[in-house]
C-alpha cells in the first residue's frame, strides 16, 4: 500500500480540539527547533535525532505536560505530518504521541500498513499506543509479527502489552489459530503474559503436541510464563532435544508442583 499524503490543513478540526485553554510552559528551545524544522523543505536524520534526544530529556523531568496546548505544536503539526520528507514526518509522529493528539489516529492506522520505513513505523506505532487508539491493536499485531528491518520489536512489544489490555487480548485470541505460525507464536506469548487462562493452557498442550520441533520452545516458554502444573510427564520426552533443555527447566522451576521442581534440580546437576 503506497502512502497517500493528505492535503495540508494548518488550522483544521484538529486545531479546534487543542484550543489553548492552558498556558504553554514548554521550553522555548524545543518550540523554536520544531518551528524551524517545520518550515524547512527537508530535515536530516541528525536534526530529527537532536530534537528526539531533547524530547527524551524533557520527558524525564515532566517538562512537556502542556505540550498539546502550545501554539508552535498546533500550527506546525499538520505540516510535519503531511510532509513528503520522511524525517519531518517521523518528527510529526513523535510529537503526536507526545501530545496524545487523537485527531490523527485514523490516518496513523493507515500508515502502519503503508510502505514507510522502520523509523516512521516505530514512531507511528508509538503514537497510536500513546493515544490508546481504538481499532489499532490488530494492525499493530500484524506489524509486530511481520516487522520491517530495523523495527525495535522488543521495545514496541513491551509497550503493546500494556497500552490497551482488553483489545490486545481480544486480538491475540483472534490470531491464536492463524495459519501463519509467527502470528500464533506471538499470540501465545502475549496471552501468557497476562493472568492464568485454563483455555490458553489447553491450547498450549495442544500446540506442544502438534507443532514442529523448532517451534515447541515458544510453547514451553508460554507454559513457563503461565506457571502450569504437573509438567514432568508432558515435558520430559522433549529433553532429547538439547535446544529445549533450558526452557524445560524454567517451566519445571515455575511449576507449583513439587515433583516438577525436584526434577528441575536433577536436570540442573
Amino acid at each position: 500500500m503506497k502512502l497517500i499524503y493528505l492535503p495540508i490543513i494548518l488550522f483544521s478540526l484538529h486545531s479546534c480540539s487543542l484550543i489553548e485553554k492552558k498556558s504553554c510552559k514548554v521550553p522555548s528551545q524545543l518550540l523554536n527547533e520544531i518551528s524551524k524544522i517545520a518550515h524547512q523543505e527537508k530535515a536530516t536524520i541528525k536534526e530529527f535525532s537532536g530534537i528526539n534526544n531533547l524530547l527524551f530529556e524533557l520527558e524525564a523531568v515532566d517538562s512537556l505536560n502542556d505540550f498539546s496546548y502550545c501554539n508552535d505544536y498546533i500550527t506546525n503539526i499538520a505540516v510535519l505530518f503531511n510532509s513528503p520528507d520522511s524525517n519531518k514526518r517521523a518528527l510529526g509522529y513523535r510529537l503526536i504521541g507526545l501530545a496524545r493528539d487523537t485527531s490523527f489516529n485514523t490516518e496513523l492506522i493507515k500508515r502502519i500498513n503503508s510502505d514507510e520505513n522502520s523509523l516512521l513505523k516505530t514512531w507511528c506505532s508509538t503514537a497510536l499506543m500513546e493515544n490508546k487508539a481504538p481499532n489499532s491493536a490488530e494492525p499493530l499485531f500484524k506489524l509486530l509479527t511481520s516487522p520491517p528491518d530495523g523495527l525495535p520489536v522488543s521495545l514496541l512489544i513491551n509497550k503493546y502489552i500494556t497500552y490497551d489490555v482488553e483489545s490486545v487480548k481480544k486480538t491475540s485470541w483472534k490470531f491464536i489459530d492463524s495459519p501463519i505460525r509467527t502470528e500464533q507464536i506471538f499470540a501465545i506469548q502475549i496471552l501468557s503474559y497476562f493472568e492464568k487462562y485454563e483455555k490458553l493452557q489447553a491450547k498450549l498442550i495442544e500446540f506442544l503436541s502438534s507443532w514442529e520441533m523448532e517451534s515447541k520452545g515458544w510453547v514451553i516458554s508460554a507454559i513457563a510464563q503461565q506457571k502450569m502444573a504437573n509438567l514432568k510427564p508432558t515435558l520430559e520426552q522433549y529433553l532429547t532435544n538439547e535446544d529445549l533443555k533450558d526452557v524445560i527447566i524454567l517451566a519445571l522451576e515455575n511449576s507449583p508442583t513439587k515433583s516438577d521442581n525436584e526434577f528441575a534440580k536433577e536436570l540442573n546437576k
